[in-house]
């Protein structure tokens, strides 16, 4: 069987056919800000955005997520005098009252409860300290990596600190999950309220939601370390923004600000689609085309163009028969500047069966080793 090994580089160039426009920073009055495009992780605006600082209540973004991956979410939470007595922002839980850890979790991101935060950590880490190092073990998978948790609700403590950065990776990452994007983007929330003859009504402390059509989260924050910080993310034209600022004058109007910048002056272009045809190859005299196994977009500044080098590797160790959808290689994506974007699988578009010459010399040699 011939050996195969291919190395290709083909540059082109991606042309915007709109028209030009000139890029206006946004005036950001935060100590620190960052916007980013959910699907690429590219950055569109930053300002200090590897500055650590005290986030405040926007550390429940990561509260929220673990819970919802390492909780079931029927399980019945039962807050301890520790939760129940935690202070500033409350869903009002009483000591020794249950509610399902779904509920706990509206309560944590839309009414911003503390004391919530602290019922899920001992409900899913056996305490807040156990909580904390698994919220720092997930930051580092995340590649928030200038982030350390010592508490799950981001009431000040020493060392408690992440950077805009940071924060942006968070909720990206937590807005991959469907019902934490679901939770987020809910305006108002009934839950049970055992012991009186109402439920309790949850009212989304993110303005946001209802002031802009195309704002769909994530988490407001605020102590007097901190100041006021918003992690806020909003979709239009199938592209979804996130913007944090942290210490704002004006959290509302300066994430707003920098989404309609990101929607004004940026554009998503495809550059591979999945399922799309970018080589083929021959083995014994059989045709293989490989097709790439997952879509690439790229975000660029309106009225631009850019070039991205593609890098095509083959296998050289292919042999037949070839499952169809098997990987046989990969395609690497770089910048103008050579920096690695993204290295994307090639997977067989059908199945290759072995020849029949193949077939019988394999067959001949198992039959002579079992002889032997």
């Amino acid at each position: 069987m011939k050996k195969y090994l291919i190395a290709l580089t083909i540059i082109c160039s991606l042309i915007l056919t709109i028209n030009a426009t000139v890029l206006a920073y946004p005036q950001v009055s935060a100590q620190a800000a960052i916007l980013i495009d959910v699907e690429t992780g590219q950055i569109l605006y930053k300002k200090n955005i590897h500055e650590r600082r005290a986030p405040a209540s926007t550390t429940k973004i990561m509260t929220g997520i673990l819970a919802i991956e390492n909780g079931n979410l029927s399980d019945k939470v039962t807050a301890s005098k520790r939760a129940a007595y935690e202070g500033g922002s409350s869903i009002y839980l009483v000591p020794d009252e249950t509610l399902t850890l779904e509920e706990m979790v509206y309560g944590l991101l839309l009414k911003s409860g503390n004391d919530a935060a602290v019922a899920i950590a001992e409900h899913i880490g056996g305490s807040v300290e156990n909580f904390a190092n698994l919220m720092n073990l997930k930051a580092r998978e995340v590649g928030a990596l200038h982030t350390t948790f010592k508490n799950p609700n981001g009431l000040p403590q020493e060392g408690h600190l992440t950077t805009a950065y940071d924060l942006a990776q968070i909720a990206r990452y937590a807005l991959q999950n469907p019902l934490f994007a679901k939770i987020v983007s809910t305006q108002k929330k009934r839950i049970e309220w055992p012991g009186h003859s109402w439920d309790r009504i949850l009212t989304n402390t993110n303005k946001l939601l209802t002031r802009s059509d195309i704002v769909n989260g994530v988490k407001t924050g605020y102590t007097r370390a901190a100041g006021r910080c918003l992690v806020s993310s909003a979709t239009k034209d199938g592209q979804q923004l996130v913007s944090v600022v942290l210490k704002s004058g004006a959290m509302w109007n300066e994430s707003l600000a920098l989404l309609n910048y990101g929607f004004n002056h940026y554009r998503k272009v495809e550059v591979i689609a999945k399922g799309e045809e970018i080589h083929q190859i021959s083995i014994d005299e059989q045709d293989v085309k490989l097709k790439s196994a997952k879509e690439f977009n790229y975000v660029l500044p309106k009225g631009t163009s850019t070039k991205i080098k593609k890098v095509i590797n083959v296998k050289d160790d292919i042999t037949l028969p070839i499952k169809k959808g098997e990987k046989l290689g990969n395609i690497a994506l770089y910048d103008e500047d050579d920096n690695l974007l993204d290295r994307i699988d090639l997977i067989s578009d059908r199945y290759v069966e072995d020849s029949a010459v193949n077939n019988f010399w394999k067959k001949l040699s198992a039959r002579i080793q079992i002889y032997f």
